[in-house]
């Protein structure tokens, strides 16, 4: 037998000199086209099953006009994608291009299909933050054995083909017509399909504009783009300091001291304090608290939310760029000389605290302290040095503590063992593998840590006999699987209520009640229930420390004067009708 190799490509080719062990290699031989249309069909096909299945939902019962306007969208889909990729692929990356589309592409549909995630801005702004701050560890807890083997059939397997395929790429000239000849194919068959049901096209894509959601990796572009320019169009702005004429009280004689405590995927619907079955605050429920139970975040995502918090924009004019070109309210606390301190035991401020003190207790993290746990902190370590913080200065001080919370998708790190009350709890990284009572059991027991936290910040503000107060309020909600949606995130006109009704409560010091001459707070939980955002939270800390400024609001202070001094009893009783308590209560925000 002759020691020969034969090449397919849809004939035998020559035999090979080059293979001396005779045995015969069969390899598909295409042209750069004909690889670049075959991979972009399985990207547009595959990689969207979640269109198309949203589509199908929506084109029923299927017809004419149905089909007509699902090949459309595929022949535009194909054509978008194809003329980059025939103008990218040249000779020696052709491969790693599609190969790159692919595995991203995939990665993508897997976030979208299995938890429900869309790629708006916030999204892509979340996803740049993470990297941005060096968060490996959130970026490795989205990572499971579910995506693996989503990705084997989904990227890696064409991701082979494609690395295996011969590419006949031919002259220079034949090359090149034959990508002019495959562009102008594909754009003919896509005005033609088109053009044959325009009608319908117009009528169906205007009343479900909201679909474009689910076009992968079209709309991620589309909004990375967008940030990207939001951000160009940010840099050309001087970044405007606020404040120059906020101004502590000269007759307080008391020293405050506060502490902010920044929830992380706090859903108020899961807190025992807002009426869910579950006993998730026992703790709380035994301090005589102020309880915010209508709230509604600014937005669904850490990035978006959390410098909102803290802006004086007011979320109809905030975006997180123009946030970052001015003063936030603990800029203006500090040039009114309150020393204000952020701690991060999450991954970072969003720039909240660049020009404040601060700490990220992740950067340069003690691996040997029992807190820190697979690559994160229990927020336990937060309590570690607040006294020495709220010492540092003989005046003023307002301490910020970031915390982990809440935040998923790996639930189970967030506390320690002896909170796993609810059981059995879901112990994997990817959610959507759990069964529904396992992930509510793990995202409770993560509230009940929250519960302990904050009930131990408050005891020791109490031993303090200072004139303090402690504000709690989360960033944002969380999905748990309802409608196949997990985590957050989502944009604000889709968004489950659930990721934008959050949590906020306050504790008062009796020193503080006094000295401001309101009432004293009742045992137990007073109740607010009128609708608030965090809006609320910038006029409430300038209000606490009694600052005058033109910043401050008094219609959004959650302690203005004329409330606290109400009967707080009367507050909290149920007797007390909702219009009742709306005349003594004056920080109202429209929703």
């Amino acid at each position: 037998m002759n020691n020969t190799t034969a090449v397919y490509s849809g004939k035998l080719e020559n035999p090979s000199a080059n293979n001396n062990r005779g045995q015969k290699v069969w390899r598909l031989s295409l042209s750069a086209p004909q690889l670049i249309v075959l991979i972009v069909l399985w990207v547009c096909l595959v990689d969207n099953v979640a269109l198309w299945s949203e589509l199908y939902s929506r084109l029923s019962p299927i017809g004419a006009s149905a089909i007509g306007y699902g090949l459309s969208l595929l022949a535009l889909m194909v054509m978008l994608l194809v003329i980059p990729m025939l103008l990218l692929g040249q000779r020696y990356v052709l491969k790693p291009i599609l190969v790159l589309l692919l595995i991203v592409s995939a990665m993508l549909a897997y976030f979208t299909r299995k938890l429900g995630v869309v790629y708006d801005m916030e999204m892509i702004r979340n996803i740049t933050e993470t990297v941005k701050d060096g968060n490996t560890q959130e970026g490795m807890e989205l990572l499971s054995f579910s995506m693996v083997l989503f990705l084997i059939p989904t990227a890696l397997v064409p991701a082979m083909f494609v690395l295996f395929t011969k590419v006949d790429y031919g002259s220079f000239w034949r090359d090149s017509t034959g990508r002019i000849g495959w562009a102008a194919a594909v754009v003919v068959v896509a005005v033609v399909m088109v053009m044959f049901n325009f009608k319908y096209i117009t009528y169906f894509s205007r009343e479900n504009a909201d679909l474009e959601v689910y076009l992968t990796p079209f709309f991620p572009i589309k909004t990375t783009s967008q940030l990207i320019q939001r951000k160009q169009e940010a840099s050309k702005f001087v970044f405007t300091e606020l404040g120059d004429d906020a101004l502590k009280p000269v007759t307080s004689a008391a020293r405050k001291v506060g502490i902010m405590v920044v929830g992380e995927t706090a859903r108020r619907g899961n807190f025992s304090l807002n009426g869910y079955p579950r006993e998730t605050n026992p703790e709380l429920s035994q301090r005589n608290i102020i309880n915010f139970d209508n709230v509604t975040s600014c937005g669904t995502s850490t990035a978006f939310s959390v410098p909102c918090m803290f802006s004086f924009l007011g979320q109809s004019e905030y975006t997180p760029e123009k946030a970052a070109q001015q003063s936030n309210v603990l800029d203006v606390l500090e040039k009114a000389g309150v020393k204000t301190v952020w701690v991060d035991s999450n991954s970072s401020c969003k720039g909240v605290c660049n020009r404040i003190e601060n700490t990220n207790l992740l950067k340069n993290a003690d691996v040997s302290n029992p807190l820190f746990v697979d690559g994160a902190w229990h927020d336990e370590v937060l309590l570690e040095n607040v006294d020495q913080y709220l010492d540092s200065t003989q005046g003023d001080v307002l301490l910020v503590l970031h915390t982990m919370g809440s935040h998923g998708p790996a639930y189970y790190r967030r506390y320690p063992e002896s909170f796993a009350r609810f059981t059995p709890f879901c112990q994997s990284k990817a959610p959507q593998d759990c069964s529904s009572e396992e992930i509510v059991n793990a995202y409770d027991n993560t509230i009940l840590y929250t519960d302990y936290i904050l009930a131990s910040l408050i005891d020791r503000l109490d031993a303090r006999n200072d004139s303090s107060f402690l504000l709690y309020a989360s960033d944002h909600g969380e999905s748990l699987g309802e409608n196949g949606i997990y985590l957050h995130g989502l944009p604000r006109f889709i968004a489950p209520a659930v990721q934008q009704e959050v949590p906020m409560l306050a504790w008062l010091s009796p020193e503080l009640m006094r000295e401001r001459n309101w009432s004293i707070l009742p045992n137990g939980v007073t109740q607010v229930q009128l609708p608030l955002t965090h809006d609320n939270i910038s006029t409430s800390l300038l209000g606490l420390y009694e600052i005058s400024s033109s910043l401050y609001k008094p219609e959004l202070n959650l302690f203005n004067d004329d409330f606290m001094g109400q009967d707080m009893n009367k507050v909290a009783s149920d007797n007390w009708s909702d219009s009742e308590r709306a005349q003594s209560y004056s920080p109202v925000v429209s929703q």
